[in-house]
């Protein structure tokens, strides 16, 4: 069974207040992306990984990721497009039907585990769509426009996803070229598959897999590194 992840980190990061592309920005001295990547290529089940980064910084990714980090599973690295799903789109069209299952993940969740991503992939060769997840831990309310709150919500049902999300790759590709077909963005990868009333199994994951996006997201995640360092 051969297994592709895409790793999405085309975002400019508008929120972290940086000119440069957020993937490239240091955590604990190293690029976010190269720690993301490092766990994946730390990963037995994973056979290759393709990363797609911001469209006309392919060349720096290069520089930075592949020869400085030395990561043997990372074939190519790819322009992504204008929305996340947009690069998830062109990934699954790179892999262009050489794999078995598919592991997508956020090139900036960097604290994600190989033994994580097997657990995923193992649940997806049963599920065919597997999803990772913590159950919510706050009150969740439903609030109008007006910013009034409309009702409570059940919160034993909730869970906030996350990623990795792990497909076989025809099914993750037909949800794909149905929601371009159809100029639907879902909010993640799975949501695309729920449209086509196939199930999604969900597995618990980890707090610390968080997704850096603002300055107090690197600072949370300097800690995070710090406490798991000094783990070892």
């Amino acid at each position: 069974m051969r297994v592709v992840a895409l790793i999405p980190a085309a975002g400019r990061g508008r929120r972290m207040g940086s000119e440069k592309p957020k993937a490239i920005l240091p955590l604990g001295g190293v690029p976010l992306l190269t720690h993301t990547l490092q766990e994946f290529e730390a990963c037995s089940q994973v056979d290759e990984i393709l990363a797609l980064v911001p469209a006309g910084e392919v060349p720096l990714f290069a520089d930075e990721i592949l020869r400085r980090a030395g990561l043997k599973k990372v074939s190519r690295i790819l322009a992504g497009g204008p929305e996340r799903q947009d690069s998830v789109y062109l990934g699954l069209k790179a892999v262009g039907g050489k794999a078995d299952f598919v592991i997508i993940h956020d090139g900036a969740r960097p604290f994600v585990s190989p033994e994580l991503i097997e657990r995923a992939l193992s649940e997806t060769r049963r599920y065919k769509a597997v999803v990772v997840g913590v159950p919510a831990g706050d009150t969740i309310k439903e609030v109008s426009a007006q910013r009034e709150v409309l009702r409570t919500l059940e919160r034993s049902r909730l869970w906030a996803i996350q990623t990795p999300q792990s497909f076989e790759y025809g099914l993750i590709a037909e949800a794909h070229e149905k929601a371009r077909e159809e100029g639907f963005y879902g909010t993640d990868d799975a949501s695309l598959v729920e449209r086509l009333r196939i199930p999604v199994r969900v597995i618990e994951g980890s707090r610390f897999n968080l997704k850096i996006s603002t300055p107090e997201d690197l600072i949370l995640g300097e800690a995070i590194l710090q406490h798991l360092r000094q783990k070892g």
